[in-house]
């Protein structure tokens, strides 16, 4: 994915870009406990015959359980979140994607560090991996278009 973005300049408030960042890092670990989350929301297979309820409870399991997926703002938040990187990652150039795994998901290299071992310049690297995070910013609405036309 070659972004439009100028320059090495950093269009992000170091706010922003520390909280992309820090999706990116747990991506994978916000996916799996995003499964763990619905899961738990998931009714039981077996009978509830307690005395609550009359016998079993709500009279309407799907949309309880509907309700709930609904209103949780830890499941909305890491959704949008998991939405906004995969939908930048779908896009992403193989040597883009080897980046953000080395520097954010392996923890092996150093922006810099991978940069080299991906046969690219030091600057080069940030500037794939800044355009990245803007993308991924852009995709949250955390930043406009303008802003980084300007």
């Amino acid at each position: 994915m070659r972004m439009g973005m100028r320059g090495h300049r950093d269009t992000l408030t170091p706010q922003i870009k520390g909280y992309i960042e820090w999706r990116l890092e747990h991506y994978h670990e916000d996916k799996r406990q995003l499964n763990e989350a619905r899961q738990e929301l998931m009714p039981s297979n077996t009978p509830n015959y307690s005395a609550e309820g009359g016998g079993g409870g709500n009279g309407r399991p799907s949309e309880a359980l509907a309700m709930k997926l609904v209103s949780d703002r830890y499941i909305n938040e890491t959704q949008r979140n998991i939405d906004a990187i995969d939908h930048v990652l779908d896009r992403l150039e193989p040597i883009d994607r080897k980046l953000i795994d080395l520097v954010y998901w392996k923890n092996t290299h150093t922006k810099e560090g991978a940069a080299l071992a991906l046969n690219m310049s030091r600057r080069t690297g940030y500037r794939h991996i800044n355009a990245i995070l803007q993308a991924i910013a852009l995709e949250l609405g955390l930043i406009s278009f303008e802003r980084l036309q300007q």
